[in-house]
């Protein structure tokens, strides 16, 4: 773990200087990253809290980090998601969690369009735990991939909401 955050430490920098005004979508060799935010694919859905996201893949081990930080009851939070890629290729990436208990996590990444779409699917489980994983709030969800620095995420970092005037 320590190892995998020195080498995120030491690639960052580098990738950072190559920002350009389309945002924070890199694929360089063998590994990809993206910078940005989730949010419901669906519009009449709203992101619960503000949150940033960074993906960081690694064909050499055919693996994803998906660091997380939110703001949410007064407080930050960070969550570290690890997924499987299961295909790379020079179109792009598929890439999985499934050790949830209810969910399996889909993440399809197109470098041509420099899109990322994520997918939370039930995974097939008997009757009964199915509607536990419900009655805990366990639901299909599609999102979508805002990357940092494009025309939408500086247009929705411009709302007053996000920067309140004191």
């Amino acid at each position: 773990m320590s190892r995998m955050l020195l080498v995120l430490c030491l690639i960052l920098p580098s990738l950072a200087q190559k920002a350009d005004n389309r945002g924070f979508f890199f694929v360089e060799g063998d590994q990809f990253t993206a910078v940005g935010k989730w949010i419901p694919t669906n519009p009449k859905d709203k992101a619960a809290f503000p949150a940033e996201t960074q993906i960081d893949c690694f064909k050499s081990s055919m693996t994803c980090v998906e660091a997380t930080a939110e703001y949410y009851v007064g407080y930050p939070h960070v969550t570290i998601a690890y997924l499987k890629v299961n295909k790379w290729d020079k179109n792009g990436l598929i890439a999985t969690n499934s050790s949830g208990i209810c969910m399996t996590d889909t993440v399809l990444v197109s470098f041509s369009d420099k899109t990322l779409s994520d997918s939370f699917s039930m995974k097939q489980l008997p009757d009964d735990q199915r509607d536990a994983c419900k009655a805990l709030g366990a639901l299909q969800t599609e999102m979508t991939f805002v990357l940092r620095n494009s025309e939408r995420w500086n247009n929705e970092r411009k709302q007053e909401w996000l920067h309140p005037k004191n």
